[in-house]
């Protein structure tokens, strides 16, 4: 294959960088995805680039849809960001309906019409059935899948567990000074990862996990679980779940009087999703410890330039995170391109070479096998992230300056 000229690399290099100035302009419109249409080509600038495949249920549930659209509309801000900095972005999508089946239709197609890599699909077993639909050089990223095939190199996924969220926990609750703890956590693969990753940390630093109690997804009532946590009464309790699983397991702790035992509470990343803080009542979360995508203090808010570039384009407000992971997602992708990566193989090269790649949705770098995010340890008070060794004496009052 032809080696493109060097220009494209800094041009790549620029939108890897975060780079979200831009001239005025560009495509107006709402950017919604035509249900009807199985596949659509996004035409740019005649400079040559790297073709992007992206399979997604355009016309798949009602929910699927909603996430396909928002998901589209950052994957279509980062390529008009490419494009502006003088990177041909080409984007052929296809329409897996959700299925299987549609998904070995759609991978085929855009492997046919040269897609260096893939954005989607979205559930765990048709990301299995994508992958093996392709060759093995071809990079897949899922926002949403929960687990990775086995053995595949290449496929990456914001949603399939992140060891580093239990090492960072790990640390932070040792230097807290807790020495035993119980882990409760759902039976899937990520929070899964992240137990044995926090329990494996924990031990190292001199602590013991007494025992770690998982649960069947999709349960409400966590009476089981938290009567055994209130018969073995640890130091710490762990809770690695998922964020609707915390809004739910959270209250429950103080109703099974765990808080008269004066059990501290620890978590992973999903105590300070903004969901959870808005939806939970403060006492239920007030004082735990937990990890963050953001520095303690920081605005969760995504990045004033990506907000902007967002309703200037679809002239409404930003009201989800969706997009930022399409946008992130794209943005690795092309980056990786940049990397004198000129074929699907080079790019997995280059993606594992990732580090420290900052992103919307958080700092990101290659390890394991799998995409890691960079994570703070933090404390929770009144809706607002501390450092995990405040004082509460020295936590201002809500209102203060350095409570915002």
């Amino acid at each position: 294959m032809k080696r493109r000229p060097p220009l494209l690399l800094v041009m790549s290099s620029l939108l890897a960088g975060a780079v979200f100035a831009c001239a005025a302009g560009g495509r107006g419109g709402n950017g919604e995805i035509e249900e009807s249409a199985h596949e659509r080509r996004i035409a740019g600038p005649a400079l040559p680039g790297p073709v992007i495949g992206v399979v997604l249920p355009v016309s798949g549930s009602p929910s699927n849809r909603e996430y396909t659209r928002l998901f589209m509309e950052g994957v279509e801000i980062a390529a008009d960001l490419a494009r502006r900095a003088g990177l041909d972005v080409e984007l052929l999508v296809e329409d897996n309906r959700g299925t299987a089946s549609g998904t070995v239709r759609g991978v085929s197609a855009l492997v046919s019409r040269g897609a260096v890599a893939i954005l989607g699909p979205l559930a765990a077993d048709n990301v299995g059935v994508a992958v093996r639909n392709a060759p093995g050089s071809v990079p897949f990223f899922s926002p949403t899948a929960r687990y990775l095939p086995v053995g595949r190199r290449g496929v990456y996924s914001l949603g399939a567990g992140d060891p580093g969220a239990g090492l960072a926990l790990a640390e932070a609750v040792a230097d807290l000074g807790y020495r035993d703890a119980v882990v409760i956590h759902p039976r899937s693969a990520g929070e899964r990862l992240e137990a044995v990753a926090f329990q494996e940390a924990f031990a190292a630093g001199g602590g013991v996990v007494r025992r770690r109690i998982p649960y069947q997804p999709g349960i409400t009532t966590f009476e089981e679980p938290l009567t055994e946590v209130m018969l073995l009464a640890p130091s710490l309790l762990v809770i690695m779940a998922p964020p609707g699983d915390v809004e739910l397991l959270a209250p429950q702790i103080a109703f099974f009087g765990l808080d008269e035992l004066g059990v501290q509470v620890a978590g992973t990343a999903a105590w300070t999703t903004p969901s959870v803080i808005e939806a939970v009542a403060r006492r239920h979360t007030d004082g735990v410890v937990a990890v963050s995508t953001v520095p303690p203090g920081a605005v969760r808010e995504p990045p004033a330039e990506f907000v902007d570039e967002y309703e200037r384009r679809f002239r409404r407000s930003l009201h989800s995170t969706i997009p930022a992971a399409g946008f992130d997602l794209l943005r690795m992708a092309v980056g990786a391109y940049g990397q004198a990566a000129r074929t699907s193989g080079d790019m997995i090269t280059a993606l594992e070479r990732l580090h420290r790649f900052e992103g919307v949705t958080g700092t990101y770098s290659f390890s394991g096998g799998r995409l890691t995010r960079e994570f703070h340890p933090v404390r929770i008070f009144d809706g607002n992230l501390y450092p995990a060794d405040a004082d509460w004496i020295s936590i201002p009052p809500p209102g203060h300056p350095a409570a915002r």
